[in-house]
C-alpha cells in the first residue's frame, strides 16, 4: 500500500483559517484502502505530472525497423538497439529538491562494468582521480519507459537512419498515426 501509484488531477490550491494550504486532488481510482491505512495523520508524498506512454503499435514498428536495420547493418538487433538508445533515447532523470529536472550522470573506475550500474547508457567523458581513470556516464531510459514525446524523438531517428541505407518506411501519414495512437495503445 505504501508507495501506491495514483492517477489523479490537481483541483485546487486553498487555505484554512489556521493558515494550513489545503491541495485538493480529483480521481476516479478508488482511494478507501489508502485513506483507512494512513487516515488522517501525517505523510510524505510525490507528485509529478503524468504522461502518456508510448504506444505497443509504435514500439512494434520501431522494433521491426530496428531488425530491418540489424540486417542491413550485419549487427546484432540489440547492439544496434543499443546504440540507437545512446544517439537517439531520452536519458535518465530525476527532480531534485528544488523541482529542476537532472539527468542522471554517474562515474566509475575504468575496470567496472557500467551495466552493473544501469541497464542502458552512454560514455560521455573520462577523468583521473587519484591517478585511477574513471569513465563517466549518462543513464539512459529503455523505450518501455517512454513518454509519447520521448517515442516519438525515438522513432525518427530511427527511421532516419533506416532512410539512410535505403530501407522503406512507412510514409509519414502512417507514422503520424502511430504517434497518434499514443495514450490509446
Amino acid at each position: 500500500m505504501d508507495g501506491e501509484i495514483v492517477n489523479g488531477r490537481l483541483k485546487d490550491l486553498s487555505y484554512s483559517r489556521s493558515g494550513e494550504k489545503l491541495l485538493t486532488i480529483s480521481t476516479r481510482e478508488s482511494c478507501q484502502r489508502l485513506w483507512d491505512k494512513l487516515g488522517e495523520q501525517e505523510i510524505t508524498f510525490s507528485i509529478k505530472k503524468r504522461v502518456e506512454p508510448r504506444s505497443l503499435r509504435a514500439n512494434s514498428y520501431a522494433w521491426a525497423l530496428i531488425e530491418q536495420l540489424a540486417v542491413a547493418l550485419k549487427t546484432d538487433k540489440d547492439d544496434l538497439y543499443e546504440n540507437l538508445l545512446r544517439q537517439y533515447g531520452a536519458s535518465e532523470t530525476y527532480t531534485d529538491g528544488l523541482g529542476n529536472e537532472v539527468v542522471v550522470m554517474f562515474s566509475l573506475r575504468e575496470d567496472v562494468p557500467p551495466r552493473r550500474v544501469a541497464r542502458h547508457y552512454a560514455q560521455i567523458g573520462e577523468g583521473f582521480v587519484d591517478g585511477k581513470r574513471f569513465i563517466h556516464y549518462r543513464a539512459i531510459k529503455g523505450t518501455s519507459e517512454y513518454s509519447t514525446k520521448e517515442m516519438s524523438v525515438f522513432l525518427d531517428g530511427i527511421i532516419y537512419e533506416c532512410q539512410q541505407v535505403g530501407i522503406e518506411t512507412d510514409t509519414p501519414e502512417q507514422v503520424s498515426r502511430y504517434k497518434e495512437a499514443w495514450g490509446k495503445g
